[in-house]
């Protein structure tokens, strides 16, 4: 008895539609698959922002400066640059040049814990938003409307 054969109708079709989410950024395929790394990402950058110290010795700019990287291959929360060298140091603690310290906690203290405790949470909302995005018609090219065969 042969081996049964399976065959995956479109495959052809779908990989050249993720070529082209590789090559062209203007695509609708790329904005959908960055937009859902945004909103996997949001509850991250939200809950920071509200764990983050206020108070009269705060200026606000770390919360201000909170922010969702995202690219076509997932996202990022990000907290720090050149204008808020402290992060670093409010995160994790240790010592700093100009002498002042805190105790240093390898796990970091408001950032590094959102994300571990809305990890599910953000794997969910990332599944939900992609599903959405490659379940619209609009982002695909190789559709009937087209008058292409869709089992290329």
């Amino acid at each position: 008895m042969p081996a049964p054969q399976v065959a995956v109708v479109g495959m052809r079709a779908l990989r050249r539609d993720i070529n082209r989410l590789a090559d062209d950024p203007r695509s609708e395929l790329y904005a959908g698959i960055k937009a859902a790394g945004r909103a996997a990402a949001q509850p991250v950058a939200a809950a920071t922002r509200a764990r983050l110290p206020r108070g009269p010795r705060t200026s606000g700019r770390l919360q201000e400066d909170v922010r969702i990287s995202a690219t076509k291959t997932g996202a990022t929360v990000r907290m720090g640059r050149a204008t808020v060298p402290w992060a670093g140091w409010v995160e994790f603690g240790g010592g700093r040049p100009d002498g002042s310290a805190r105790d240093y906690v390898p796990g970091g203290r408001y950032m590094f814990p959102a994300a571990q405790g809305l990890a599910g949470r953000s794997a969910d909302e990332y599944s939900k938003a992609l599903t959405a995005v490659f379940a619209s018609a609009g982002v695909w090219t190789n559709t009937s409307s087209e008058g292409a065969s869709i089992h290329d």
